[in-house]
Protein backbone atom coordinates (compact mmCIF):
# COMPACT_ATOMS: atom_id res chain seq x y z
CA UNK A 1 0.00 0.00 0.00
CA UNK A 2 3.03 2.55 1.02
CA UNK A 3 4.49 1.86 -2.39
CA UNK A 4 0.99 2.83 -3.93
CA UNK A 5 0.64 5.87 -2.42
CA UNK A 6 4.00 6.67 -3.16
CA UNK A 7 3.44 5.97 -6.78
CA UNK A 8 0.30 8.18 -6.82
CA UNK A 9 2.18 11.09 -5.25
CA UNK A 10 5.01 10.51 -7.74
CA UNK A 11 2.77 11.05 -10.37
CA UNK A 12 0.67 13.75 -9.07
CA UNK A 13 3.69 15.70 -8.68
CA UNK A 14 5.17 14.85 -12.34
CA UNK A 15 1.44 16.69 -13.76
CA UNK A 16 1.47 19.67 -11.56
CA UNK A 17 5.45 19.79 -12.77
CA UNK A 18 4.50 19.12 -16.26
CA UNK A 19 1.01 20.02 -16.56
CA UNK A 20 -0.75 23.39 -18.01
CA UNK A 21 1.32 26.46 -17.93
CA UNK A 22 1.74 27.46 -14.59
CA UNK A 23 0.07 24.78 -12.71
CA UNK A 24 3.36 23.63 -10.92
CA UNK A 25 4.02 27.10 -9.83
CA UNK A 26 1.07 27.50 -7.67
CA UNK A 27 2.69 25.14 -4.76
CA UNK A 28 6.00 26.99 -5.00
CA UNK A 29 7.49 29.80 -2.61
CA UNK A 30 8.53 33.02 -3.50
CA UNK A 31 12.21 33.30 -3.55
CA UNK A 32 13.64 35.26 -1.10
CA UNK A 33 15.18 38.15 -3.20
CA UNK A 34 12.28 39.51 -5.19
CA UNK A 35 14.00 41.29 -8.04
CA UNK A 36 13.18 40.94 -11.92
CA UNK A 37 15.56 41.31 -14.62
CA UNK A 38 13.93 41.63 -18.50
CA UNK A 39 15.68 41.57 -21.63
CA UNK A 40 15.37 44.24 -23.99
CA UNK A 41 16.17 43.75 -27.92
CA UNK A 42 18.16 46.82 -28.35
CA UNK A 43 21.33 48.05 -27.74
CA UNK A 44 20.22 51.59 -26.10
CA UNK A 45 17.23 53.75 -24.62
CA UNK A 46 16.07 56.44 -26.63
CA UNK A 47 13.78 57.83 -23.81
CA UNK A 48 12.00 58.27 -21.16
CA UNK A 49 9.97 61.31 -22.16
CA UNK A 50 6.15 59.82 -22.01
CA UNK A 51 5.79 62.73 -25.05
CA UNK A 52 8.72 61.18 -26.97
CA UNK A 53 8.53 57.32 -26.39
CA UNK A 54 7.55 55.62 -29.49
CA UNK A 55 9.95 52.32 -29.58
CA UNK A 56 9.76 49.52 -27.50
CA UNK A 57 12.52 49.85 -25.56
CA UNK A 58 11.07 53.19 -23.83
CA UNK A 59 7.65 52.01 -23.82
CA UNK A 60 8.09 49.16 -20.96
CA UNK A 61 10.41 51.65 -19.20
CA UNK A 62 7.15 54.10 -18.74
CA UNK A 63 4.60 51.89 -17.94
CA UNK A 64 6.26 50.84 -15.07
CA UNK A 65 7.33 54.67 -13.43
CA UNK A 66 4.56 56.82 -14.86
CA UNK A 67 0.70 56.95 -14.11
CA UNK A 68 -2.42 58.22 -16.64
CA UNK A 69 -5.54 59.34 -15.32
CA UNK A 70 -7.19 55.76 -16.60
CA UNK A 71 -5.76 52.70 -17.55
CA UNK A 72 -6.61 49.84 -19.43
CA UNK A 73 -7.56 46.35 -16.96
CA UNK A 74 -3.28 45.07 -16.38
CA UNK A 75 -2.48 42.15 -19.28
CA UNK A 76 -5.33 43.09 -21.35
CA UNK A 77 -5.48 46.71 -23.08
CA UNK A 78 -7.68 45.44 -26.15
CA UNK A 79 -10.58 44.86 -23.91
CA UNK A 80 -12.37 48.45 -24.74
CA UNK A 81 -12.51 48.63 -21.03
CA UNK A 82 -10.98 51.58 -18.50
CA UNK A 83 -9.70 51.07 -14.76
CA UNK A 84 -9.70 54.21 -12.43
CA UNK A 85 -6.13 55.40 -12.17
CA UNK A 86 -4.90 59.04 -11.24
CA UNK A 87 -8.73 59.50 -11.56
CA UNK A 88 -11.34 57.86 -9.18
CA UNK A 89 -14.06 58.76 -12.10
CA UNK A 90 -15.38 60.50 -14.73
CA UNK A 91 -18.10 61.91 -16.78
CA UNK A 92 -18.56 63.58 -20.44
CA UNK A 93 -21.35 66.86 -20.92
CA UNK A 94 -24.76 66.36 -22.99
CA UNK A 95 -23.36 68.20 -26.14
CA UNK A 96 -20.32 65.65 -25.72
CA UNK A 97 -17.74 68.47 -25.99
CA UNK A 98 -16.75 68.49 -22.36
CA UNK A 99 -14.84 65.52 -20.09
CA UNK A 100 -14.74 66.20 -16.31
CA UNK A 101 -12.18 64.23 -14.41
CA UNK A 102 -12.19 64.17 -10.75
CA UNK A 103 -8.28 63.15 -9.88
CA UNK A 104 -7.26 60.64 -6.41
CA UNK A 105 -6.66 62.86 -3.84
CA UNK A 106 -3.12 61.96 -1.93
CA UNK A 107 -1.46 60.67 -4.64
CA UNK A 108 2.80 60.73 -3.81
CA UNK A 109 4.99 61.76 -6.69
CA UNK A 110 8.47 59.59 -6.53
CA UNK A 111 11.33 61.47 -4.92
CA UNK A 112 9.74 63.89 -2.72
CA UNK A 113 8.40 65.82 -5.04
CA UNK A 114 5.27 65.97 -3.65
CA UNK A 115 1.45 65.89 -4.14
CA UNK A 116 0.02 64.69 -7.64
CA UNK A 117 -2.48 68.01 -8.72
CA UNK A 118 -4.60 69.02 -11.44
CA UNK A 119 -1.46 71.58 -12.11
CA UNK A 120 0.64 67.98 -13.18
CA UNK A 121 -2.47 66.83 -15.49
CA UNK A 122 -2.96 70.51 -17.44
CA UNK A 123 0.88 70.83 -17.97
CA UNK A 124 1.21 67.23 -19.10
CA UNK A 125 -1.40 66.88 -21.52
CA UNK A 126 -0.54 70.98 -22.75
CA UNK A 127 2.81 69.51 -23.34
CA UNK A 128 2.07 66.81 -25.33
CA UNK A 129 -0.41 68.45 -27.24
CA UNK A 130 1.59 71.45 -28.27
CA UNK A 131 5.42 70.64 -28.20
CA UNK A 132 6.89 70.78 -31.50
CA UNK A 133 8.98 67.37 -30.61
CA UNK A 134 5.82 65.57 -29.39
CA UNK A 135 5.24 62.54 -30.99
CA UNK A 136 1.44 62.47 -30.33
CA UNK A 137 0.24 66.06 -30.67
CA UNK A 138 -1.60 65.40 -33.93
CA UNK A 139 -2.96 62.38 -31.51
CA UNK A 140 -4.52 66.06 -29.52
CA UNK A 141 -5.42 67.95 -31.80
CA UNK A 142 -9.09 68.16 -31.45
CA UNK A 143 -8.44 69.10 -27.24
CA UNK A 144 -9.18 72.37 -27.10
CA UNK A 145 -8.65 73.34 -23.33
CA UNK A 146 -7.61 71.38 -20.62
CA UNK A 147 -8.01 73.61 -17.34
CA UNK A 148 -8.27 72.53 -13.48
CA UNK A 149 -12.12 73.23 -12.21
CA UNK A 150 -9.68 73.17 -8.45
CA UNK A 151 -6.77 71.14 -6.95
CA UNK A 152 -8.71 67.45 -8.03
CA UNK A 153 -10.59 68.25 -10.64
CA UNK A 154 -9.60 68.45 -14.56
CA UNK A 155 -11.89 69.44 -17.48
CA UNK A 156 -11.09 68.30 -21.08
CA UNK A 157 -13.12 70.28 -23.87
CA UNK A 158 -13.01 69.21 -27.32
CA UNK A 159 -13.50 71.16 -30.62
CA UNK A 160 -15.46 68.59 -31.86
CA UNK A 161 -17.46 65.25 -30.12
CA UNK A 162 -14.62 62.82 -29.13
CA UNK A 163 -16.10 59.36 -28.49
CA UNK A 164 -12.69 57.61 -28.01
CA UNK A 165 -11.23 60.45 -25.44
CA UNK A 166 -10.26 57.87 -22.83
CA UNK A 167 -7.71 56.25 -25.12
CA UNK A 168 -5.94 59.43 -25.37
CA UNK A 169 -5.59 60.04 -21.10
CA UNK A 170 -5.24 56.41 -21.12
CA UNK A 171 -1.94 54.51 -20.39
CA UNK A 172 -0.47 54.36 -23.57
CA UNK A 173 1.57 56.81 -25.54
CA UNK A 174 1.08 60.76 -24.73
CA UNK A 175 -1.47 59.57 -21.45
CA UNK A 176 1.56 59.59 -19.03
CA UNK A 177 0.87 62.20 -16.42
CA UNK A 178 4.32 63.72 -16.08
CA UNK A 179 5.50 65.34 -12.43
CA UNK A 180 5.71 69.91 -13.77
CA UNK A 181 7.77 70.71 -11.07
CA UNK A 182 10.20 67.72 -11.27
CA UNK A 183 10.39 68.25 -15.84
CA UNK A 184 11.05 72.21 -15.40
CA UNK A 185 13.64 71.75 -12.62
CA UNK A 186 15.66 69.32 -14.89
CA UNK A 187 15.13 71.87 -17.51
CA UNK A 188 14.78 69.59 -20.41
CA UNK A 189 11.41 70.34 -21.70
CA UNK A 190 11.15 69.83 -25.14
CA UNK A 191 14.36 67.70 -25.30
CA UNK A 192 14.98 63.94 -25.52
CA UNK A 193 16.33 62.93 -22.39
CA UNK A 194 19.27 61.18 -21.34
CA UNK A 195 17.85 60.35 -18.52
CA UNK A 196 18.96 60.60 -14.80
CA UNK A 197 16.61 60.37 -11.46
CA UNK A 198 15.12 64.01 -11.45
CA UNK A 199 14.56 63.24 -15.14
CA UNK A 200 12.12 60.54 -14.77
CA UNK A 201 9.51 61.37 -12.17
CA UNK A 202 6.11 59.84 -12.10
CA UNK A 203 3.03 58.03 -10.12
CA UNK A 204 3.68 54.39 -11.01
CA UNK A 205 4.63 51.80 -8.60
CA UNK A 206 8.17 51.68 -9.32
CA UNK A 207 10.73 54.69 -9.41
CA UNK A 208 13.76 55.06 -11.83
CA UNK A 209 16.95 54.68 -9.67
CA UNK A 210 20.04 54.41 -12.73
CA UNK A 211 20.37 54.68 -16.39
CA UNK A 212 23.97 52.99 -17.50
CA UNK A 213 24.74 53.58 -21.50
CA UNK A 214 24.16 50.69 -23.99
CA UNK A 215 23.59 48.45 -20.14
CA UNK A 216 20.56 48.98 -18.22
CA UNK A 217 17.82 50.95 -16.59
CA UNK A 218 16.87 49.94 -12.94
CA UNK A 219 14.13 51.02 -10.85
CA UNK A 220 12.99 50.30 -6.96
CA UNK A 221 10.14 49.95 -5.51
CA UNK A 222 7.70 52.60 -4.92
CA UNK A 223 6.28 51.83 -1.15
CA UNK A 224 3.91 54.66 -1.15
CA UNK A 225 2.34 53.81 -4.53
CA UNK A 226 -1.35 54.24 -4.29
CA UNK A 227 -2.62 51.20 -4.48
CA UNK A 228 -0.46 49.28 -2.51
CA UNK A 229 3.41 48.25 -2.44
CA UNK A 230 4.27 46.04 -5.07
CA UNK A 231 6.04 42.30 -4.64
CA UNK A 232 8.75 43.25 -6.98
CA UNK A 233 11.45 45.09 -4.83
CA UNK A 234 13.44 45.74 -7.99
CA UNK A 235 13.08 45.68 -11.92
CA UNK A 236 15.93 45.99 -14.34
CA UNK A 237 15.87 45.99 -17.60
CA UNK A 238 18.98 45.02 -19.92
CA UNK A 239 20.37 46.73 -23.34
CA UNK A 240 20.61 42.92 -25.27
CA UNK A 241 20.74 43.61 -28.91
CA UNK A 242 22.37 39.84 -29.98
CA UNK A 243 19.76 37.67 -30.25
CA UNK A 244 21.70 34.60 -29.29
CA UNK A 245 22.54 36.86 -26.09
CA UNK A 246 18.92 37.06 -25.19
CA UNK A 247 18.42 33.52 -25.11
CA UNK A 248 21.80 32.10 -23.65
CA UNK A 249 20.94 34.81 -20.44
CA UNK A 250 17.08 33.41 -20.43
CA UNK A 251 18.41 30.06 -20.33
CA UNK A 252 21.05 30.48 -17.64
CA UNK A 253 18.33 32.71 -15.58
CA UNK A 254 19.86 36.18 -16.03
CA UNK A 255 17.10 37.27 -17.34
CA UNK A 256 13.23 36.27 -16.37
CA UNK A 257 11.41 36.97 -19.72
CA UNK A 258 11.55 39.38 -22.57
CA UNK A 259 10.31 40.10 -26.49
CA UNK A 260 11.21 36.35 -28.38
CA UNK A 261 11.81 35.68 -31.89
CA UNK A 262 8.77 35.05 -34.03
CA UNK A 263 10.07 31.81 -36.09
CA UNK A 264 8.54 28.79 -35.39
CA UNK A 265 11.18 26.43 -35.06
CA UNK A 266 12.93 29.09 -31.96
CA UNK A 267 9.25 29.10 -30.13
CA UNK A 268 9.51 25.25 -30.09
CA UNK A 269 12.84 24.76 -29.13
CA UNK A 270 12.08 27.21 -26.55
CA UNK A 271 9.59 25.13 -24.68
CA UNK A 272 11.76 22.30 -25.35
CA UNK A 273 14.21 23.88 -22.77
CA UNK A 274 11.50 24.37 -20.48
CA UNK A 275 10.85 28.26 -21.28
CA UNK A 276 7.38 29.34 -21.18
CA UNK A 277 5.91 31.07 -24.79
CA UNK A 278 3.00 33.43 -24.05
CA UNK A 279 1.45 34.47 -27.67
CA UNK A 280 0.56 38.28 -26.68
CA UNK A 281 -1.86 40.85 -28.68
CA UNK A 282 -2.87 43.29 -29.48
CA UNK A 283 -2.24 42.22 -33.49
CA UNK A 284 0.96 43.97 -34.76
CA UNK A 285 0.31 44.65 -38.39
CA UNK A 286 3.64 45.07 -40.36
CA UNK A 287 3.42 46.40 -43.79
CA UNK A 288 6.05 47.94 -46.37
CA UNK A 289 5.15 51.81 -46.65
CA UNK A 290 6.59 53.59 -49.70
CA UNK A 291 7.68 56.72 -50.08
CA UNK A 292 5.96 58.44 -52.93
CA UNK A 293 8.80 61.30 -52.77
CA UNK A 294 11.28 59.25 -54.69
CA UNK A 295 11.53 57.72 -57.31
CA UNK A 296 10.40 54.33 -58.56
CA UNK A 297 7.77 54.47 -56.01
CA UNK A 298 5.68 57.45 -57.03
CA UNK A 299 4.76 54.85 -59.76
CA UNK A 300 1.75 52.53 -58.41
CA UNK A 301 2.98 49.96 -60.90
CA UNK A 302 6.10 49.60 -59.44
CA UNK A 303 4.70 49.32 -55.86
CA UNK A 304 2.20 46.84 -57.11
CA UNK A 305 5.11 44.99 -58.35
CA UNK A 306 6.83 44.26 -55.12
CA UNK A 307 3.04 43.51 -53.52
CA UNK A 308 3.52 40.12 -56.06
CA UNK A 309 7.11 39.79 -55.45
CA UNK A 310 6.49 39.12 -51.67
CA UNK A 311 4.99 36.56 -49.82
CA UNK A 312 3.17 36.75 -46.56
CA UNK A 313 2.99 32.80 -47.00
CA UNK A 314 6.68 33.02 -46.87
CA UNK A 315 6.74 34.94 -43.18
CA UNK A 316 3.41 32.93 -41.90
CA UNK A 317 5.33 29.88 -42.57
CA UNK A 318 8.62 31.25 -40.72
CA UNK A 319 6.80 32.49 -37.93
CA UNK A 320 4.30 29.70 -37.16
CA UNK A 321 0.86 29.87 -37.79
CA UNK A 322 0.52 29.73 -33.47
CA UNK A 323 1.11 33.89 -33.75
CA UNK A 324 0.90 34.91 -37.49
CA UNK A 325 -1.90 35.86 -39.95
CA UNK A 326 -2.65 37.26 -43.33
CA UNK A 327 -2.76 41.73 -43.92
CA UNK A 328 -6.26 42.09 -45.48
CA UNK A 329 -6.49 45.64 -44.80
CA UNK A 330 -3.83 48.54 -43.41
CA UNK A 331 -6.01 47.77 -40.32
CA UNK A 332 -4.60 44.79 -38.26
CA UNK A 333 -7.69 42.09 -37.81
CA UNK A 334 -9.65 41.84 -34.12
CA UNK A 335 -9.54 46.04 -34.17
CA UNK A 336 -13.03 47.81 -34.00
CA UNK A 337 -14.12 48.87 -37.46
CA UNK A 338 -11.59 45.95 -39.33
CA UNK A 339 -12.80 44.92 -42.88
CA UNK A 340 -11.67 43.00 -45.11
CA UNK A 341 -10.21 45.15 -48.14
CA UNK A 342 -8.68 42.90 -50.12
CA UNK A 343 -5.10 43.54 -49.41
CA UNK A 344 -4.51 39.57 -49.14
CA UNK A 345 -5.25 39.46 -53.33
CA UNK A 346 -1.49 40.20 -53.82
CA UNK A 347 -0.30 36.71 -54.07
CA UNK A 348 3.60 35.54 -54.82
CA UNK A 349 3.94 36.16 -58.27
CA UNK A 350 7.19 36.71 -59.55
CA UNK A 351 6.29 36.87 -63.25
CA UNK A 352 3.30 39.54 -62.52
CA UNK A 353 5.81 41.43 -61.29
CA UNK A 354 8.78 41.51 -63.55
CA UNK A 355 5.77 42.20 -66.08
CA UNK A 356 4.59 45.65 -64.07
CA UNK A 357 8.02 46.18 -63.32
CA UNK A 358 8.57 46.32 -67.50
CA UNK A 359 5.17 48.60 -68.00
CA UNK A 360 7.12 50.71 -65.00
CA UNK A 361 10.00 51.49 -67.86
CA UNK A 362 12.11 48.69 -65.92
CA UNK A 363 12.14 45.71 -68.46
CA UNK A 364 15.86 44.34 -67.10
CA UNK A 365 14.86 45.06 -62.74
CA UNK A 366 15.96 47.47 -60.68
CA UNK A 367 18.18 48.01 -57.54
CA UNK A 368 16.77 49.29 -54.32
CA UNK A 369 18.97 50.43 -51.29
CA UNK A 370 18.07 51.13 -47.83
CA UNK A 371 18.79 51.04 -44.25
CA UNK A 372 17.51 48.13 -42.21
CA UNK A 373 17.16 47.68 -38.69
CA UNK A 374 19.48 45.02 -37.12
CA UNK A 375 15.85 44.32 -34.87
CA UNK A 376 15.14 40.61 -35.35
CA UNK A 377 11.46 41.45 -36.15
CA UNK A 378 12.49 43.70 -38.96
CA UNK A 379 15.52 42.04 -40.53
CA UNK A 380 13.90 38.47 -40.82
CA UNK A 381 11.19 39.28 -42.56
CA UNK A 382 13.82 41.53 -44.81
CA UNK A 383 16.26 38.91 -45.76
CA UNK A 384 12.92 36.44 -46.69
CA UNK A 385 11.94 39.56 -49.19
CA UNK A 386 14.91 40.30 -50.47
CA UNK A 387 15.54 36.74 -51.85
CA UNK A 388 11.83 36.89 -53.19
CA UNK A 389 12.80 40.16 -54.92
CA UNK A 390 15.48 38.93 -56.62
CA UNK A 391 13.34 36.25 -58.30
CA UNK A 392 11.58 39.59 -60.05
CA UNK A 393 14.68 41.47 -60.75
CA UNK A 394 14.92 43.78 -57.46
CA UNK A 395 18.12 43.81 -56.29
CA UNK A 396 17.43 45.10 -52.45
CA UNK A 397 21.17 46.14 -50.84
CA UNK A 398 20.31 46.78 -46.91
CA UNK A 399 22.78 48.96 -44.80
CA UNK A 400 21.82 47.44 -41.32
CA UNK A 401 21.78 49.63 -38.45
CA UNK A 402 20.57 50.01 -34.78
CA UNK A 403 17.21 50.14 -34.40
CA UNK A 404 17.19 53.49 -32.96
CA UNK A 405 19.86 54.71 -35.84
CA UNK A 406 16.75 53.16 -38.09
CA UNK A 407 13.80 55.22 -36.46
CA UNK A 408 16.27 58.07 -37.28
CA UNK A 409 16.83 57.40 -40.56
CA UNK A 410 13.00 56.49 -41.63
CA UNK A 411 12.02 59.68 -39.49
CA UNK A 412 13.85 62.00 -42.26
CA UNK A 413 12.30 60.01 -45.28
CA UNK A 414 15.57 58.39 -45.96
CA UNK A 415 14.34 55.46 -46.98
CA UNK A 416 12.95 54.38 -50.36
CA UNK A 417 10.54 52.08 -48.20
CA UNK A 418 9.93 51.46 -44.33
CA UNK A 419 8.98 48.22 -42.82
CA UNK A 420 7.54 49.03 -39.83
CA UNK A 421 4.53 47.93 -37.29
CA UNK A 422 2.56 48.49 -34.64
CA UNK A 423 0.11 47.83 -31.88
CA UNK A 424 -2.64 50.94 -31.91
CA UNK A 425 -6.07 50.41 -29.59
CA UNK A 426 -8.72 51.65 -32.60
CA UNK A 427 -9.05 51.26 -36.30
CA UNK A 428 -9.24 55.14 -36.19
CA UNK A 429 -5.91 55.57 -34.79
CA UNK A 430 -3.50 53.11 -37.14
CA UNK A 431 -5.79 55.25 -40.47
CA UNK A 432 -4.92 58.25 -38.36
CA UNK A 433 -1.11 57.78 -37.58
CA UNK A 434 -0.20 55.95 -41.09
CA UNK A 435 -2.60 57.70 -43.43
CA UNK A 436 -3.80 60.90 -42.46
CA UNK A 437 -2.26 63.95 -44.14
CA UNK A 438 -1.62 65.84 -41.04
CA UNK A 439 0.79 62.36 -40.12
CA UNK A 440 2.98 62.82 -43.00
CA UNK A 441 6.80 62.71 -41.25
CA UNK A 442 8.44 66.25 -41.43
CA UNK A 443 4.95 68.13 -40.91
CA UNK A 444 4.01 69.85 -37.38
CA UNK A 445 1.74 66.95 -36.75
CA UNK A 446 4.14 64.05 -38.12
CA UNK A 447 3.55 60.65 -36.78
CA UNK A 448 3.83 57.63 -38.73
CA UNK A 449 3.18 58.62 -42.35
CA UNK A 450 6.59 57.57 -43.92
CA UNK A 451 4.62 57.39 -47.14
CA UNK A 452 3.88 61.07 -47.84
CA UNK A 453 0.30 59.68 -48.58
CA UNK A 454 -2.53 62.09 -48.98
CA UNK A 455 -5.76 61.55 -50.13
CA UNK A 456 -8.69 64.49 -49.54
CA UNK A 457 -11.56 61.60 -48.95
CA UNK A 458 -9.41 59.54 -46.70
CA UNK A 459 -9.14 62.32 -44.64
CA UNK A 460 -12.38 63.13 -44.04
CA UNK A 461 -13.52 59.49 -43.63
CA UNK A 462 -10.54 59.16 -40.83
CA UNK A 463 -12.17 62.66 -39.42
CA UNK A 464 -15.74 61.50 -39.53
CA UNK A 465 -14.62 57.96 -37.39
CA UNK A 466 -12.95 60.34 -34.81
CA UNK A 467 -15.88 62.26 -33.96
CA UNK A 468 -19.50 60.63 -34.58
CA UNK A 469 -20.77 59.05 -31.75
CA UNK A 470 -22.91 57.38 -34.04
CA UNK A 471 -21.48 53.69 -34.46
CA UNK A 472 -22.79 53.14 -37.78
CA UNK A 473 -21.56 56.24 -39.61
CA UNK A 474 -18.42 55.50 -37.99
CA UNK A 475 -17.90 51.43 -39.15
CA UNK A 476 -18.74 53.14 -42.44
CA UNK A 477 -16.67 55.86 -42.86
CA UNK A 478 -13.80 52.84 -41.66
CA UNK A 479 -14.70 50.84 -44.09
CA UNK A 480 -14.68 53.19 -47.16
CA UNK A 481 -11.23 54.68 -45.73
CA UNK A 482 -9.82 51.03 -45.75
CA UNK A 483 -10.47 50.13 -49.17
CA UNK A 484 -9.30 54.02 -51.11
CA UNK A 485 -6.23 53.20 -49.13
CA UNK A 486 -5.98 49.17 -50.71
CA UNK A 487 -6.83 50.57 -53.95
CA UNK A 488 -4.24 53.42 -54.28
CA UNK A 489 -1.59 50.68 -52.64
CA UNK A 490 0.80 53.24 -50.49
CA UNK A 491 1.89 50.10 -48.83
CA UNK A 492 1.49 46.62 -49.37
CA UNK A 493 1.10 43.80 -46.20
CA UNK A 494 4.23 41.84 -44.89
CA UNK A 495 2.32 40.07 -41.82
CA UNK A 496 0.04 39.95 -39.06
CA UNK A 497 1.95 39.04 -35.50
CA UNK A 498 1.23 38.08 -31.90
CA UNK A 499 4.07 39.18 -29.95
CA UNK A 500 6.13 35.74 -28.70
CA UNK A 501 7.08 36.36 -25.32
CA UNK A 502 8.80 33.95 -23.49
CA UNK A 503 9.48 33.82 -19.70
CA UNK A 504 10.83 31.63 -17.00
CA UNK A 505 8.35 29.68 -15.02
CA UNK A 506 9.74 31.05 -11.72
CA UNK A 507 7.63 34.58 -12.90
CA UNK A 508 4.60 34.29 -11.78
CA UNK A 509 3.28 37.65 -13.37
CA UNK A 510 0.14 37.20 -10.90
CA UNK A 511 -2.33 38.41 -14.47
CA UNK A 512 -3.10 36.47 -17.36
CA UNK A 513 -1.30 37.81 -20.12
CA UNK A 514 -3.42 38.44 -23.02
CA UNK A 515 -2.46 42.07 -24.70
CA UNK A 516 0.08 44.45 -23.99
CA UNK A 517 1.44 47.90 -25.68
CA UNK A 518 4.97 47.33 -24.80
CA UNK A 519 6.15 44.38 -26.45
CA UNK A 520 7.68 42.80 -22.98
CA UNK A 521 6.38 41.76 -19.25
CA UNK A 522 3.99 44.27 -17.53
CA UNK A 523 5.04 43.71 -13.86
CA UNK A 524 2.08 44.00 -11.41
CA UNK A 525 1.63 44.77 -7.92
CA UNK A 526 0.87 40.78 -7.82
CA UNK A 527 3.75 39.91 -10.06
CA UNK A 528 6.08 37.95 -7.65
CA UNK A 529 9.37 35.90 -8.39
CA UNK A 530 9.23 31.66 -6.68
CA UNK A 531 11.72 30.06 -5.45
CA UNK A 532 14.09 28.15 -8.05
Amino acid sequence: MKSVFLGIAVVLLGLLVIGPTNQWVMAQEMAKDQVVVLGLPSGDIATIDPMGGVVLQDRALMHHVFGALVRHPIGDCAAGEFQPDLATKWEVSSDKLTWTFHLRKGVKWHWGYGEFTAEDVLYSLNRVKNSPISAFRSTYDNIKEVKAVDKYTVQITTSKPEPYLLTKVANYFGGWVVCKKAVEKAGKFDKVLSPVKDEAVGTGPWKFVEYIPKDRVTMIRNDDYWEGKPIIEKITFRYIPDDTARELSILKGEIAGYYGLAESKWLKHMKSKGILVDPMGPTDLKALYFNLKIKPFDDKRVREAFAYATSQASIVKMQGEDISGYCTSPVPSGLHGHVDAGWAKYKYDPEKAKKLLAEAGYPNGLTVKLFMSVAHWYSDKMVIFQNELKEAGINLEMTQVDHTVYKSKITQGLNPFVIWGSKLPLSSNWLRDFYHTDSIIGTPKANSNWMYYSNPEVDKLIELSETSFDEKARLDALSKAQKIIIQDLPATPVVETMNPMVRVPWLDLGYKPKNNFIWNYEMGIKTKILKH
